[in-house]
C-alpha cells in the first residue's frame, strides 16, 4: 500500500464512525467505477481537509438528513 494511502486511511479512523462511512461509500464507488470518476484537484484535497479539520475542531456541522431532502427538492433531483 502507497505512504499516501496509508496516512488517508490513518486520518479516516480518527473520525466519527458516521464520517468513517460516508468515505467508505466515496472509497467503493471510486474503486467500482470503470472511469474511475471522482478526482479532486489539490486545491479540492487541500478544501475538504480544511472543512474536515473544521469538523473535528467544531466550527462546523454537515448538514442533516432533512436539510439535504429539502435542498434536493428544491433543485428538483
Amino acid at each position: 500500500m502507497k505512504k499516501t494511502l496509508e496516512e488517508a486511511i490513518g486520518q479516516l479512523r480518527e473520525l466519527p464512525e458516521d464520517q468513517q462511512e460516508a468515505a467508505a461509500e466515496v472509497v467503493f464507488a471510486y474503486v467500482s467505477s470503470d472511469e474511475r470518476q471522482y478526482h479532486l484537484l489539490p486545491h479540492q484535497i487541500k478544501e475538504v481537509r480544511r472543512i474536515q479539520k473544521g469538523l473535528r475542531d467544531g466550527n462546523g456541522r454537515l448538514a442533516s438528513d432533512e436539510e439535504v431532502e429539502a435542498f434536493r427538492s428544491k433543485v428538483g433531483l
